[in-house]
Formats: C-alpha cells, structure tokens, sequence
C-alpha cells in the first residue's frame, strides 16, 4: 500500500478509536466489524473471531477486562497503545510483512524477544539498528528480558522515544522501577512492564512496583515460568486471585511441558471463563494465538550474543544479528524448518 494508502488507513483507524473512546461500553460491539474492513481477512483471524465472542457477551468476565482500560489506564497511554499495536503492528505492518515473506521467502514475525545480559547490557545503537531492519520488514513489537532492565533507563527510555511507532515491553523484577522511571514511561507511553512472577515468598516484593505502576494509571502484565517441579504453586484459583488483586490483567505462561500433565493450563483453561485477566501459554494456546508461533511465523528471539533463536525454548541457531543482517537470519536453515504451510511440529515441548 502507498504511504498516502497507509495514512488514510490510519486516520480511518484513528477515527474509530475517537468514536470508541467516547463511550466504550456502548461502542466497543461495533469495534469489530469496523476492524474487518481496514485488517486483511487471514490477519489475527483467529484471535477477531474470538475478540467477536467476547465482546458480544456484555456481562462476560472478558467484558469486564476491556471495559477497565478505560478506568485503570491513562488516556494517552491506551490511545498509544492502540496506534502501535492495532494499527500499527497488525493494520498497517501486516501488508508489509506479508510483502517481505513473499519477496524473502521467509517467515516474518510479529514481535522479537531480545535477552541481554550484564556482560552485554543494552547496546542502544546495536538494538536501534535491529528495530530498524525488523521495522522496515513489517515488526514493530518488541520484548527486552534479561539482567534487570530497569536499570538501564536511559537505554531503554532512548529506544521508546526513537521508535514511538513500536511497542515495547520489558521483563523484570521491578526491583528498579520508582516514581521517576513511571514519569518516563507515562511519558513516552509506548512501554510495558511484565514482572517476574515466581508464585512464592517472593512475589510480595510485587506490592511495591504495582502500587506505583497502579497509580501512574500505567498497563503492566505478568510472567510466569514455570515446568512439573513448581507448576502446583501457580495451578490454583488464589494465585490468579492474586494476580488480579495487583491489578495484572494480562499474564504470560512459559513453559514447554507437554499438555498431558500441564495442570496449570488446565487453571487458565478453566479461569478463562471466569476471571477478569487474560492468560496465554505459548506452546499450547491455540485458542489466542492459533498454533506455534515460533521461527518468525509470529516469534523469534535475540539471545545476549545476537545469536538468532526461533523459539525461546528452542536454542538452535546458525545467524548473528552482530554479523550479519536480520533478514539472511531469518532466511536461514535454521529458521526455514518452520517457513512450511500448516503447523510445523512443536520442538520445544518435551
């Protein structure tokens, strides 16, 4: 699409979420049908027919967590992440990464999960250059995990404002994370906290960082890891109560158990139904996320030496974003195992 095709797609995107932000409970049905005309049909297909579901159940707990977006975050916040993650991660990048799948022949991803460590720590020149190549071949969702980010503040607050057209989240603790640094995030308004959650003693170090994220009106999401040797602490109602009471209204699960014996997700299968907060297992959600996502179908990840990884269970790797370029990483052998029609085998659950 032309940039003149493109801006007024945008505006037109613009425009509903104008029309929606002024009255959300009475506007937010028609959301979808508005979604249909400007997204191309086998984009988020799956995830808008759910979204559909959703919305059309008024009294669902699912409602309850789209309507509290409009009371729990800060206006400007929510509108940007509308901009960067409906438009411009999905409305717009879809045609463009469609395009450079077809042109490389090479799957494409939606969002790139990059880990640094204290050795490494975070480079902004070397990371600005990857955002750039993945931006210019249709990604613009970006995950930072690691040694804690938070202490890296001025990096990571100079990549949010260089590319206010991505989203960004950040896994940590939140050891770091003070009044100032929410200021910085209220202020660029592209950056997500995802707290590490370890369903222990420990996890009441999380009053502190969600009373603050809280009262900044700020979104911030869990992330939990988990296999058979800890998965019963968090395989109960009071822990997802638990969450919910700190306000999380999304939670991301890890973990490359295979389904028989995942008594977790048989948890977030169940409180799906029930509970106001959102939880995606990667491996096995199916119902959100449509399948594996790994080797640029959706995901790649980025480890602290550049080495490019497809799945972050999946450590196998032949490319090197420090010394070659993004996209011959994602045409590599590696990556070209999963660049195949259908759901390519899951090689992380074990």
């Amino acid at each position: 699409m032309s940039i003149v095709g493109n801006e007024i797609k945008r505006l037109g995107l613009m425009s509903m979420y104008e029309f929606l932000d002024k009255d959300p409970e009475e506007n937010l049905p028609k959301l979808v049908d508005w979604l249909d005309s400007y997204i191309h049909p086998d984009v988020l297909k799956v995830q808008r027919q759910l979204f559909r579901e959703i919305i059309e159940k008024k009294d669902s707990n699912w409602y309850q967590l789209l309507v509290s977006l409009w009371s729990d975050i800060d206006d400007d916040v929510r509108k940007t992440l509308f901009e960067n993650l409906i438009i411009n991660a999905n409305a717009l990048a879809a045609e463009t990464a469609e395009k450079s799948r077809r042109k490389y022949d090479c799957n494409i991803p939606w969002v790139i999960l990059i880990t640094l460590d204290k050795e490494h720590g975070l480079d902004f020149d070397a990371w600005d250059d990857v955002i750039e190549q993945a931006k210019s071949l249709g990604t613009f969702a970006f995950v930072f995990q690691g040694h804690n980010l938070l202490a890296n503040k001025e990096e990571m607050i100079a990549l949010c404002n260089k590319h206010a057209d991505c989203e960004f989240m950040v896994c940590t603790t939140g050891r770091y994370l003070d009044d100032d640094y929410a200021r910085q995030i209220l202020r660029v308004k592209n950056l997500i906290v995802a707290l590490n959650v370890t369903g222990t003693d420990a996890d009441r170090a999380l009053d502190r960082p969600t009373e603050i994220l809280r009262r900044f009106k700020l979104p911030y999401a869990a992330l939990i890891q988990y296999d058979r040797g800890n998965q019963e602490r968090f395989a109960t109602g009071s822990f997802f109560d638990c969450l919910i009471e700190h306000g999380v209204k999304m939670a991301f699960f890890l973990s490359s158990m295979p389904v028989e014996g995942d008594h977790v997700w048989e948890k977030i299968q169940e409180f799906r139904k029930t509970k106001p907060i959102m939880s995606i297992n990667f491996c096995k959600d199916r119902e959100l996320i449509g399948g594996c996502v790994a080797g640029g179908r959706y995901f790649c990840a980025i480890d602290a030496k550049g080495n490019l990884q497809p799945c972050f269970f999946v450590h196998d790797s032949d490319s090197n974003v420090c010394t070659d370029t993004l996209l011959h990483g994602l045409q590599s052998p590696v990556f070209q195992r999963y660049h195949v029609d259908g759901e390519p085998e899951c090689l992380a659950i074990k």
